[in-house]
């Protein structure tokens, strides 16, 4: 879904970043810096946004980002099972928001055609894409609330995702994910059901 009128898939982009850079404890901690960088332009690329010429010095800037991207997913994790907060939410999207540079404006570069930009011209590659991911993630939540995104809820699982989907059914940040949570679930009812004498 096209959610911000932008030619990058910039809400997809927030998700693949927060789970390149955050989804597992040390994050890419064994990756050389300049694998680790050259792994992030790529992502970029994959989510539309023009990044193979990306200095490797906007790395850091673009995990750090990452990691702040991350505290939006997670105001919506509810660790005692209740009804995630969209006050909570709200505030870690405003933070965002009040972070990133803007200077709305409509582009033509680059042969792409007339497109709506959210930073301003001169804007550096991580200005882009802080304020498309926050936008988008923010446009997330005041169309769909807290219930389209979140932590996978697959056990063990520290990946993000986001739900655009009609049936607003997704909980796994991927199907294999879902998979693996339905297999377990089965065989518990399975054991649990040996366990007390049921055919």
């Amino acid at each position: 879904m096209d959610f911000i009128g932008y030619k990058s898939d910039a809400l997809g982009a927030a998700v693949a970043l927060v789970n390149a850079v955050t989804a597992e404890p040390d994050g890419d901690a064994d990756t050389p810096p300049e694998q680790s960088g050259r792994r992030l332009r790529d992502l970029l690329v994959e989510h539309r946004y023009l990044a193979a010429r990306a200095p490797a010095s906007a790395e850091p800037a673009l995990r750090a980002w990452a990691r702040r991207l991350r505290t939006v997913f997670d105001a919506t994790a509810s660790p005692d099972g209740a009804a995630p907060a969209l006050d909570a939410t709200a505030v870690a999207v405003n933070a965002l928001l009040a972070d990133v540079q803007i200077g709305p404006h409509l582009s033509d570069h680059d042969g792409q055609g007339w497109h709506f930009h959210y930073a301003p011209p001169e804007a550096s590659l991580v200005e882009r894409v802080r304020s498309t991911t926050a936008f988008a993630v923010a446009m997330l939540v005041s169309e769909y609330g807290v219930d389209r995104h979140g932590v996978c809820a697959a056990e063990g699982c520290r990946r993000v995702y986001a739900d655009t989907s009609r049936n607003a059914a997704r909980r796994y940040c991927s199907p294999a994910c879902a998979n693996r949570a339905a297999v377990a679930a089965h065989r518990a009812r399975a054991k649990l059901k040996a366990g007390a004498g049921e055919p």
